[in-house]
C-alpha cells in the first residue's frame, strides 16, 4: 500500500487504533513543530481524496475518447467495405471485377499495389479459357498459382498472413512495385482455397503480424462469391453457345 491508501485505510476504520493503542499515543504526541513539512503547505486527506478522483476522472475520458475514435474509424472502413462488397457482387466481368477492387482499395485505403491471384484446381484449363475468354486482359489484374505455392505462403493454413519490413516479396515480384509490407488474404469457396488477396505497401509497418484482418477476410469472401458466380455465367455462357 502506499501512503495514500493508507491514510484512506485508517480514515475509514478508526477502530484500527483499538488493536494498536500505543501508536495511537505516539501520533498524539506529536506535535505540529516537529513535523518535517508544515501542515498549512500540506495535502490534507480530503484533497488527496480528490485528487485521486480528479486523476482517474481524466484518465476514464481519455480512454473514452480513444475508444470513441477506434468506433469512428471502424464505421468509416466498414462503410468503405460496404461499398466495396456491393461493387464486388453485381459484377459479372472478372477482368472489371478485379480492376476495380484494385481501383476502390487504392482510393479508399491509400494501398498501392493489389494483386488477385487464382489458384489452379483440378480444371488445369482454367488459366487458357479464361485468358481466351477476356483476350489476354487477365495480365495486369490476374495472377495463376499453383496449388503448392499457395500451400507453402500459408503453411498449409488458410489464413491471412500479415508480413512487416519485406526484403523480398513472393507475391510482388515486380521492382516497381516496392514493397516493404504485405497481407495475403485467401480466398475460400467450399472450405478450399480457390485464390488469393494480396495487398502490398511501400511503408515497411503498414501491414504487421498481430495486425487485425476482419475486414479483410470478410471482403475476400464477398470476392470468393462474385468470383464463383462469374465464373458459373461464362460456363452457362460457352454452354448455350455450344
Amino acid at each position: 500500500m502506499n501512503k495514500d491508501q493508507v491514510a484512506v485505510y485508517l480514515n475509514g476504520h478508526l477502530e484500527f487504533f483499538n488493536e494498536y493503542p500505543e501508536l495511537l499515543r505516539k501520533i498524539q504526541e506529536i506535535k505540529e513543530e516537529d513535523l518535517p513539512i508544515e501542515p498549512i503547505k500540506t495535502l490534507s486527506l480530503t484533497d488527496r481524496i480528490i485528487k485521486r478522483v480528479h486523476d482517474d476522472k481524466e484518465h476514464l475520458k481519455r480512454k473514452l475518447e480513444g475508444l470513441f475514435e477506434i468506433s469512428r474509424a471502424n464505421e468509416k472502413i466498414q462503410d468503405h467495405l460496404f461499398e466495396i462488397e456491393q461493387l464486388v457482387l453485381t459484377s459479372t466481368n472478372l477482368n472489371q471485377m478485379v480492376s476495380q477492387l484494385r481501383q476502390e482499395i487504392l482510393s479508399r485505403f491509400g494501398i498501392p499495389s493489389v494483386v488477385v491471384c487464382l489458384v489452379q484446381g483440378s480444371d488445369h484449363f482454367m488459366e487458357d479459357r479464361l485468358r481466351e475468354r477476356y483476350h489476354g486482359e487477365l495480365d495486369e489484374t490476374l495472377k495463376f498459382i499453383s496449388k503448392e505455392t499457395a500451400s507453402s505462403w500459408f503453411e498449409g493454413n488458410p489464413k491471412p498472413v500479415l508480413r512487416g519490413e519485406v526484403k523480398e516479396s513472393e507475391v510482388f515480384l515486380s521492382s516497381e512495385d516496392l514493397i516493404k509490407s504485405e497481407a495475403l488474404i485467401p480466398i475460400v469457396a467450399k472450405e478450399t482455397l480457390v485464390g488469393v488477396i494480396a495487398c502490398g505497401s511501400p511503408n515497411a509497418f503498414h501491414f504487421y503480424e498481430g495486425l487485425g484482418t476482419e475486414f479483410l477476410e470478410r471482403m475476400a469472401n464477398k470476392v470468393a462469391i462474385s468470383i464463383n458466380n462469374i465464373l458459373l455465367i461464362d460456363q452457362l455462357k460457352e454452354q448455350l453457345v455450344h
